[in-house]
């Protein structure tokens, strides 16, 4: 063991962990006859190993490399035997990866994904290998079952390690291996694939709705292994649900609609004491269906399906009630200079939740008012509708349905686009629209940077299939958009692990900081809420 430190690191479902850091001085890690050792971590030991720290198993040759790590990780279903079980010819059915797609690009403290896989015939123990630059993490299981196949899901302490160690450098490369865990013999491999993480981790959170009315909420300022309650239907005055809503830019303020979208009853509310924000006259509140802040948080424009009025964020006092006259789903630039909404090539005679034919105008923001529109995309009779600037304010992103089905009921053939500012051939996002499905795009907050080029994250609502999990209930994804990236400038999506899967989840609104209510002690936070460090959190917090 010259030359090697022993290392240890929990990860909280593993049966048993095993870790060598082979971070070893060039002379001794040129030497390949050094012995690879692993020690147990406080688990019952198979054959050939003692229980708790201390038991030794040599595992094979350096090949690792120098500075670089090898985490063996024994995980359910299998034991400190497992890893002498893939010796045989690499000849079997090979396992098939189906969940996450491969390439898909994450932020590193995403917290953890679900990995699903199909067993070739006979397989019952598997080898996951996750390979970067300067770490190997190899992981021995039994099938969790799901569906057809199996499930692994990491832990944030294993997610956390494998990240940091690929940030913004090259991808991840990972596949599995099975075998007959009873009768060893010949070793089924997967096609490898690649994960990629960004430089950046995401900041602040998001709030989006789910088919119980209610308007969840999560913040990866904390690891939570699940989003928070927000909001409630009683809290927000509603008789049934609330459902679209809107954060203002500073994470402060709250638009809230309430009930049937006819145009559908709204209130504006403090996030911090999910009180209304009270206005000159009474709470700031009216009747809308789509909403957007100025980038100051201070003005907002607002539309019931046919036009699009403004008002005072603040005192409530109505500015302009027709900014525009046949306009809706309204967007503001965080730059402050443009907006851009959807319209019909027929203006709607009364209020409605959604549209049809729709084509996408800008207008600009000077001398405090908004000036003529220009078409940024023009309908040839299909349907283009909820678009969104990104975070840097020079692509807007949007919904597109060939069929022209109506925005309010598409689940069939929505797909992603993005456009420049500026305007020119809109480019479809082929990656993050298969299978289709897509609705409500919304972009994540700042750019990021891989392999040194910007990045942006945006979300999508999508009822397609979870890997093994089936099709039908509402989910939000995130998917990586790079702007420079010729041909297709998007990714392939992965689902968002921090939601209920058995809700259907709609219009992840995000802000770059999570507003929490003040607090000096216990008694103070509502329930389900603890007072740590003068604010009100989730119980049991980092």
């Amino acid at each position: 063991m010259t030359g090697q430190s022993v290392r240890m690191l929990r990860i909280s479902h593993a049966s048993l962990l095993l870790v060598v850091s082979l971070a070893a001085a060039a002379a001794c890690s040129a030497n390949s006859g050094d012995s690879k050792v692993i020690e147990g971590a406080g688990a019952s030991g198979g054959a050939g190993a003692s229980g708790g720290a201390g038991g030794f198993i040599p595992i094979g040759g350096s090949d690792a490399g120098p500075d670089k790590d090898r985490v063996v990780v024994i995980g359910p279903g299998a034991d400190a035997s497992s890893p002498d079980k893939f010796g045989g010819e690499p000849v079997g059915a090979a396992p098939q990866v189906v969940y996450p797609e491969d390439g898909i690009v994450a932020p590193p403290n995403m917290n953890s994904l679900e990995l699903h896989f199909i067993p070739g015939p006979g397989q019952t123990l598997f080898e996951l290998t996750f390979e970067s630059s300067n770490l190997t993490f190899v992981v021995y299981v039994g099938c969790t079952p799901v569906g057809s196949g199996c499930v692994y899901q990491p832990d944030p302490n294993f997610w956390d390690r494998l990240a940091d160690g690929a940030r913004g450098r090259e991808p991840v490369i990972y596949s599995v291996r099975g075998v007959d865990g009873a009768s060893p013999g010949t070793v089924g491999q997967s096609e490898p694939r690649e994960l990629s993480f960004t430089e950046e981790d995401i900041v602040g959170g998001l709030y989006y709705w789910d088919d119980g009315g209610r308007i969840q909420r999560y913040d990866f300022g904390f690891a939570l292994a699940n989003a928070e309650l927000y909001m409630t239907p009683q809290q927000a005055g509603a008789g049934v649900c609330v459902g679209c809503h809107v954060m203002s830019p500073n994470g402060r303020k709250m638009v809230v609609g309430k009930d049937i979208p006819a145009p559908a009853p709204y209130t504006v509310f403090d996030v911090a004491s999910r009180q209304p924000v009270q206005g000159t006259g009474g709470p700031v509140a009216g009747s809308a269906n789509f909403f957007t802040f100025s980038p100051d948080s201070n003005q907002l424009l607002y539309s019931n399906g046919v036009s699009i009025g403004w008002r005072d964020a603040t005192s409530g006092n109505v500015v302009n009630p027709q900014v525009v006259d046949n306009g809706t789903m309204p967007d503001w630039s965080s730059d402050g200079s443009l907006l851009v909404y959807a319209r019909t090539s027929q203006p709607p005679i009364i209020a409605q939740p959604g549209i049809a034919g729709g084509s996408l105008e800008v207008r600009p923001f000077q001398n405090g008012g908004f000036g003529a529109a220009t078409t940024l995309v023009q309908s040839q009779g299909e349907n283009n509708y909820y678009p969104t600037f990104s975070p840097d304010s020079q692509w807007v992103l949007f919904n597109r349905s060939a069929s022209n089905t109506n925005s309010f009921s598409n689940t069939v053939d929505g797909e992603l686009w993005v456009v420049s500012r500026n305007g020119g051939n809109p480019i479809r996002l082929t990656a993050a629209s298969a299978p289709g499905w897509c609705s409500w795009p919304k972009w994540a907050p700042g750019v990021h940077t891989k392999d040194g080029r910007p990045v942006m994250y945006f979300t999508f609502s999508s009822a397609r299939a979870y890997g093994l999990r089936p099709a039908g209930t509402t989910q939000l994804w995130m998917t990586a958009f790079e702007p420079g990236k010729a041909g297709d400038p998007g990714y392939p999506a992965f689902r968002l692990p921090f939601q209920d899967p058995t809700t259907g989840n709609h219009i992840a609104q995000w802000v770059a900081e999570i507003v929490r209510r003040p607090c000096t002690g216990p008694g103070e936070c509502d329930s389900g809420e603890e007072c740590k460090d003068g604010v009100c959190v989730p119980p049991n917090v980092k």
